[in-house]
């Protein structure tokens, strides 16, 4: 230890000299006294490590003994092409582990202020189910009417529930229904959002948004918030929509559930009156075409009395009273058709059941503070670590 000590006092006797530096210039540039450095110089004092970056960091040039040492002494993480994964590891968990560990704490500190800066939100949802609407009457009917060679077609559902969930026409509804489980209570969701407010930009510039565009950005905010996804296998809709408020959210997310069955239960009643109109017009006509046979069969019988008795007269008597059988059943199928069209028109029958109202929760759904927490703290290792190697 006492010959690495006079070595370095030699070496900076030796660099000062061959350099022409004053022991006063050198002294200054180091921050110690005039005194001090000729006591380094004779030995009487050891150089601290700190007196020696100085003098790395004063003296960069070649000449210098100490740069030169640290040069020399420093390994390369990269050789031949290859990483030294252990020096790295060297680095970041030993001679910076304290750099990288301030970083990390800070940035992850840093992470738990933002986090707690942004909105909680609760998700609740619904969920649905087609409900299954066939009766055992209707499917007697309809083959009753093909076999009369009528097709009167099958009461089917013919839109996408997902679809109507997701549909504009039910968010215009969400965004402009007053809700009790707002702030203020019976307010709109643009108000609740505070889309109709000014912000510091419009008041400064004097800019006034259209009702038209605040209103789009409400429904953009909406959807956003909305999330419908549908079971292929067994059939089951989960409609889920975030909300500030945990109350306000299942709030709205029954209303969704109550407005998807009235317009479905609308859409199939005005398929029940088109059919009811349709079954009526067409009642109509086959009346009076059987009437008509019917007229046609009584005057061959008056006219052709003894047809019996004739077989060729026979044939057309046995052909117009089929014609006649045949338009009666067919008048017969479309009374009954038409009954079931007016039942169906004012039936209140669901077409599909909300298995699951909508409660409100008791966790937030986001924003995942921890998460925040370590992804910064993750950023700050590899920030720091980064720094660390390059500077190496």
């Amino acid at each position: 230890m006492e010959d690495s000590t006079k070595n370095n006092n030699d070496l900076l006797k030796k660099y000062r000299i061959i350099n022409q530096v004053t022991q006063e210039d050198m002294a200054k540039k180091i921050g110690v006294s005039r005194a001090t450095l000729i006591n380094y110089e004779k030995g009487h004092t050891s150089i601290p490590f700190d007196i020696i970056e100085k003098l790395k960091l004063e003296y960069p040039d070649s000449n210098n003994p100490f740069a030169k040492g640290k040069e020399a002494g420093k390994r390369q993480i990269i050789n031949s092409g290859i990483l030294d994964f252990k020096l790295i590891f060297t680095i970041i968990f030993k001679d910076q582990l304290f750099f990288i560990c301030k970083w990390m704490f800070i940035l992850g500190f840093l992470g738990v202020l933002g986090s707690l800066q942004l909105t909680n939100y609760y998700s609740a949802g619904i969920s649905l189910f087609p409900a299954d609407n066939t009766s055992s009457g209707t499917e007697q009917l309809q083959s009753l009417a093909l076999t009369a060679g009528i097709n009167i077609g099958r009461n089917e559902q013919n839109y996408n529930i997902t679809d109507v969930a997701k549909s504009r026409r039910i968010a215009e509804k969400v965004i402009a229904n007053k809700w009790k489980n707002t702030v203020n209570g019976n307010q709109d969701l643009i108000g609740y959002w505070s889309f109709n407010e000014k912000g510091y930009l419009s008041k400064i510039f004097k800019r006034s948004s259209s009702d038209e565009s605040i209103f789009n950005s409400a429904l953009e905010k909406y959807f956003s918030l909305l999330s419908v996804n549908e079971d292929r296998r067994t059939g089951l809709i989960q409609v889920n929509i975030e909300m500030e408020s945990p109350f306000l959210a299942a709030e709205i997310a029954n209303f969704i559930g109550s407005e998807i069955q009235t317009y479905i239960q609308k859409q199939n009643s005005a398929q029940a009156s088109k059919e009811k109109l349709f079954i009526s017009d067409r009642l109509i006509v086959v009346k009076s075409e059987l009437e008509d046979l019917e007229d046609g069969l009584k005057n061959f019988k008056e006219r052709n009395r003894g047809y019996e008795a004739s077989a060729e007269l026979f044939m057309k008597f046995s052909q117009k009273l089929r014609e006649v059988e045949a338009k009666q059943q067919v008048y017969v199928t479309l009374q009954q058709q038409l009954e079931l069209a007016r039942i169906n028109e004012v039936k209140q029958t669901p077409i599909i059941n909300i298995l699951d109202e909508a409660k409100p929760p008791v966790n937030k759904s986001r924003p995942n503070r921890l998460t925040i927490t370590i992804l910064c703290m993750l950023a700050g290792f590899i920030i720091s670590s980064s720094i660390s190697i390059i500077k190496h």
